[in-house]
């Protein structure tokens, strides 16, 4: 996705009159000799005027309110408290302090009137995008105001550019169809904002999911790093757990499963009763990291305690079965299939049924169900699971000595490895589909 009339920091100059009069001319669909001719002003002298080139002169902007009928308030008071409360949202976003966001975006668009038309307009609109996105979930509205503010940069400051970039990477970053575009916004936050910032701190923390999620482990690992300095300076000690986490998880991807084990006990021994609601998440990573390591009655034992301690995430649901089909207690998986898959999420049903077919020698339905839920991981780039999905192929048909696929899933292994694995360019699923 293009951006729009971007802005050199060097030649950066706030516009926020001039942009705010040449969107209103051209929402209304007028051209600008129109306009100029209709109030007997030179078309150049107006295009300098709307583009910031040019301050206005006294009585300039009373000559263009009265043609548009409108009411402008060039009040530069009003523009810094739409700044004010553009900086508070975002920061109570940064502290997850959801209860003062969202009383601070509630309370602004109650009175979107004052801002409408006004030198404030513009930061108004970031503040409506702000709304929308975490309050009314209007995905229309945000699209909207995406392209007007992307329209008209030069109308904002680079710190207000710089939040508007980070809340569209939030926002596009919750679906992985649109997660590159996320990414984009992100890194133009991240070169606009400055470096000991909220905003600069916040897409870089962003940007650590959006690798992990994109099977970047290493970078993200790394931006882990440069994160958890700038929280800390910040004060903000609530991220700095879940930044912790995600380096755990990222030494969990890279196969550093003993030094993952060690810091995710160590998260584990500074919880209290403040922040006992991440006990669940630690357990699950835990039980994660041990089935990875193949210490399977470890992983058993963290997986009933992230489930005695209600962690609601679906995929503990093949944990236990697969640990036990790996430690040969047969019996114990299916007896153990066999009484969950009913409740089981859809997305993991294929995979547990391979199990289950796979215990029983069910040749056909084994293939069936597990290429099914290998292309559901590359469909939804569920990466974290590929590789002991991956393995288990790998198994079946060395112990089935089919060594064409054999050679198939070594190829998307390796592609795997390198970064380029897709649905697309899957060899094992392309050519079993055909």
């Amino acid at each position: 996705m293009p951006f729009v009339k971007q802005i050199p920091k060097s030649q950066h100059k706030i516009n926020n009159i001039g942009g705010f009069f040449r969107n209103y001319r051209i929402n209304d669909g007028l051209s600008l000799a129109y306009v100029a001719d209709s109030i007997r002003m030179n078309k150049g002298f107006l295009s300098d005027l709307e583009n910031g080139k040019r301050n206005f002169p006294n009585g300039t902007i009373q000559q263009l309110s009265n043609f548009y009928d409108i009411s402008f308030d060039e009040n530069q008071q009003l523009y810094d408290e739409a700044c004010d409360i553009l900086n508070e949202a975002f920061k109570a976003l940064f502290f997850a302090n959801q209860t003062e966001e969202s009383d601070i975006l509630k309370k602004a668009v109650e009175n979107t009137n004052i801002y409408e038309n006004s030198s404030a307009y513009f930061v108004f609109k970031i503040i409506e995008l702000h709304y929308h996105m975490r309050i009314s979930n209007n995905n229309t509205q945000i699209e909207y105001i995406r392209e007007l503010v992307e329209s008209n940069l030069d109308a904002l400051s680079l710190a207000n550019i710089s939040i508007f970039y980070c809340l569209l990477g939030i926002y596009y970053k919750r679906k992985s169809v649109s997660i590159f575009i996320a990414e984009n916004y992100l890194n133009k936050s991240l070169e606009l904002s400055s470096s000991n910032s909220k905003v600069y701190a916040y897409s870089l923390f962003q940007l650590i999911s959006l690798f992990a999620r994109t099977n970047r482990v290493a970078l993200a690992y790394s931006y882990c790093e440069k994160a958890r300095n700038i929280f800390n300076r910040l004060n903000n000690y609530t991220t700095l757990f879940y930044i912790d986490f995600s380096q755990c998880n990222c030494l969990i991807s890279m196969g550093l499963y003993d030094f993952a084990t060690a810091k995710l006990k160590e998260l584990l021994s500074d919880i209290n009763q403040s922040n006992k609601e991440h006990v669940p998440k630690i357990h699950h990573s835990l039980a994660w990291c041990y089935l990875l390591n193949c210490q399977y009655s470890e992983c058993i034992k963290y997986t009933n305690l992230a489930i005695e301690n209600k962690d609601p995430s679906s995929d503990l649901c093949y944990f236990i079965p697969y640990s036990y089909y790996k430690q040969n207690e047969y019996l114990k998986c299916l007896d153990y299939i066999e009484s969950h898959l009913e409740y089981a999420d859809d997305f993991y049903k294929p995979f547990l049924q391979a199990i289950s077919a796979r215990i029983q020698k069910q040749n056909v339905d084994f293939e069936k169900n597990i290429i099914l839920y290998y292309q559901s991981l590359l469909q939804n780039n569920v990466y974290e699971d590929i590789p002991l999905i991956q393995n288990f192929i790998l198994d079946y048909y060395t112990e089935t000595n089919n060594k064409d696929m054999m050679i198939k899933i070594l190829i998307d292994i390796k592609s795997f490895n390198d970064k380029d694995l897709t649905l697309k360019s899957s060899t094992l699923f392309v050519d079993s589909s055909s």
